[in-house]
């Protein structure tokens, strides 16, 4: 994958290998604001992902975060494994329909609701700004772990850790759509 300049539009090939990304996780952090204007974080489990990088949880009513959400929509969802990361900035919507709720609902959210019927949930919906991530995964990754271990056994820094052998550094700095992101 090509490196993508930053605030380049984004290709079809990397909005596809950022909706995939995505979609290899169960879990994000989204990160929202609290009244005073302070950032709260929190795991959320992943009920959708769409093919335009939306993505959809389930909540509470109660819950801080929608009351957060109700007075700043601006949020941020990161994820993050060994070798994987993401960033995605973008605005956090509440919605109530219980059809969309039925579509997205999981047997394993009876840890926190009786049913999709729960008069407690609320869905959040994500609409992505832009991203950025990083992808170590792979041949590529393995790679890399290779040559920085040579580097750090050697007492030598990496000439440049964006490319290994000829192969560029699968990150890419996206933007989904030119809406008002700030």
């Amino acid at each position: 994958m090509t490196q993508a300049v930053a605030g380049q539009e984004s290709t079809p090939e990397t909005v596809l290998h950022l909706v995939s990304l995505l979609r290899d996780f169960d879990s994000a952090t989204l990160v929202t604001r609290s009244r005073g204007g302070s950032l709260h974080g929190r795991p959320m489990a992943i009920a959708r992902v769409e093919d335009n990088a939306t993505l959809w949880f389930i909540t509470s009513v109660g819950s801080a975060k929608v009351d957060e959400v109700a007075e700043d929509s601006r949020a941020m969802v990161t994820l993050q494994s060994a070798s994987r990361f993401v960033c995605v900035n973008g605005s956090a919507e509440l919605v109530f329909d219980p059809d969309q709720i039925r579509a997205l609902w999981k047997s394993e959210y009876r840890v926190w609701y009786e049913s999709d019927r729960d008069p407690d949930i609320v869905l959040v919906r994500f609409t992505s700004f832009d991203a950025e991530y990083w992808d170590n995964s792979g041949a590529r990754g393995l790679k890399y772990v290779f040559q920085a271990a040579r580097a750090y056994v050697s007492g030598q820094k990496l000439d440049d850790p964006h490319e290994l052998d000829g192969e560029t550094e699968s990150h890419a700095k996206l933007r989904l759509w030119s809406g008002d992101s700030d």
